[in-house]
């Protein structure tokens, strides 16, 4: 049967259609801030956050240890995991089944991760108002931080807090981190979306916030960088390893040759690794007792 329309109708309604989804992609209103999806991996749960800053629910995973139930005196160093563009909390909590392996071995001591949902393309920073109620920044920092150390036994100290991330969600981590050394210890990213100059975002950015630190912070703080050689956020990172470098900021820094812009692939190379560096940067739970 022969369409009814001319051939032109059908082409603009086709470029209509795929013009409102992408409009809707970018509406905050239309991402999924609270995505509940049960996993099945031993030790994650979902929990969800009223944010005051953004007006709605938004929720978050956490994996627990088995150490967590079986010592109840005890308290354990935290990870935070950033999601990339387009994900939520639920999208890249598989990381937890490799944490719960580690945990289980003993390659490292028993730790909390929390996988927050920052929003689709939030960058985890604070947009201007007209550009819709997003203040990802803050709610990490100043709502579910405080969140998770109120409900958990964590050991609420930068010493014992780590932060990575992969994409959109390793550039943030990567900047969080060096903004914010009083709340964080330890960075690392799967091929960061890192800030592509000084200038960048009006002096917010990962350069600013590193040559920012203090002496003592930059001897302090540790960076484990990941990326693949094909990856097209690939040539953001030699310069700002260069910065850190020249300020005498610990990076490490793995490449992966013949390796595009891939979660999964990273993950299965470098994920175990990026879990153990962590780990051994960031303070234990052995002998922290509830006070």
């Amino acid at each position: 049967m022969k369409s009814r329309f001319p051939w032109w109708c059908l082409i603009t309604v086709a470029l209509f259609s795929r013009s409102s989804r992408a409009a809707d992609e970018k509406n905050p209103e239309n991402w999924k801030w609270n995505d509940p999806k049960e996993l099945g991996i031993t030790g994650l749960h979902h929990a969800t956050l009223e944010s005051p800053s953004m007006k709605r629910t938004v929720g978050y995973q956490v994996y627990l240890p088995p150490q967590y139930e079986k010592e109840p005196s005890r308290r354990f160093p935290v990870v935070l995991f950033l999601h990339g563009a387009g994900g939520t909390e639920s999208s890249d909590a598989g990381l937890a089944a490799s944490v719960h392996r580690e945990v289980v071995a003993g390659t490292i001591d028993p730790v909390i991760y929390v996988f927050p949902n920052g929003g689709q393309t939030s960058g985890y920073r604070d947009w201007k108002e007209e550009r819709g109620n997003v203040k990802s920044e803050t709610l990490l920092i100043r709502e579910l931080i405080p969140e998770v150390d109120r409900l958990y036994r964590t050991i609420a100290t930068s010493e014992s807090r780590g932060i990575c991330g992969f994409s959109m969600g390793g550039g943030g981590a990567v900047r969080l981190c060096l903004k914010y050394p009083e709340i964080f210890g330890a960075a690392a990213s799967l091929a960061a979306a890192l800030d592509e100059s000084a200038t960048a975002n009006d002096g917010d950015n990962c350069y600013q916030h590193a040559s920012a630190l203090s002496p003592a912070n930059r001897a302090r703080l540790r960076l484990y960088l990941v990326v693949g050689e094909d990856d097209f956020l690939y040539p953001r990172h030699p310069p700002f390893l260069k910065h850190t470098k020249e300020l005498g900021i610990a990076t490490t820094w793995v490449v992966h040759s013949q390796m595009g812009h891939d979660l999964g692939a990273l993950t299965r190379f470098s994920g175990v690794a990026m879990i153990r560096q962590l780990s051994g940067q960031l303070q234990a739970g052995e002998g922290k007792k509830i006070k």
